[in-house]
């Protein structure tokens, strides 16, 4: 995908604007007229930007997260939960996170310290309030999900880091 996504990317500043998501759409044989790509590009905008960034485009890709997937997230969110209300503190998720076992890390790629900061940023993302909901949690955890083909191994990392 990241391949697909700098293919298309001709500015290469790392966002697709209707240009780039429309030529890059004809290099794999799909052929769009301007209106057309700019609705389907404003599918991918999840900011409202008009541009789509990565991870934006990698959101709408990978498709809906598996059920069981979704219940091992849903268990790692109920964990955080702690007065069971819905909503989650960020000073909750800081106490409990571990990065230890986190694919980057595991692979070297990433120190604890830099996955734990890149994780916290990933956070309180739909409205800046402090509070983390289920949909922005299983957000983060669907672009993690697809990375990993494995089940239970995206099960493992779950679990790692929400000390389950």
């Amino acid at each position: 995908m990241i391949r697909i996504f700098k293919a298309m990317d001709n500015n290469k500043n790392g966002m697709l604007d209707v240009d780039d998501f429309r030529w890059g759409l004809m290099d794999y044989g799909i052929s769009l007229s301007k209106e057309e790509a700019i609705q389907v590009l404003k599918h991918f905008d999840r900011d409202g930007n008009g541009q789509v960034d990565f991870k934006e485009f990698v959101r709408i890709i990978r498709g809906d997260l598996k059920a069981s997937r979704k219940i091992i997230i849903r268990q790692a969110y109920e964990r955080l939960d702690v007065t069971r209300d819905g909503s989650v503190k960020l000073d909750d998720i800081a106490k409990l996170f571990d990065a230890s076992q986190h694919p980057d890390v595991a692979q070297g790629r990433k120190s604890e310290e830099q996955v734990f900061f890149e994780f916290m940023s990933m956070w309180d993302t739909q409205q800046r309030d402090g509070i983390v909901t289920f949909d922005e949690f299983c957000d983060y955890y669907a672009d993690i999900s697809a990375g990993i083909d494995d089940d239970e191994y995206f099960t493992a990392v779950i679990k790692s880091a929400w000390k389950l």
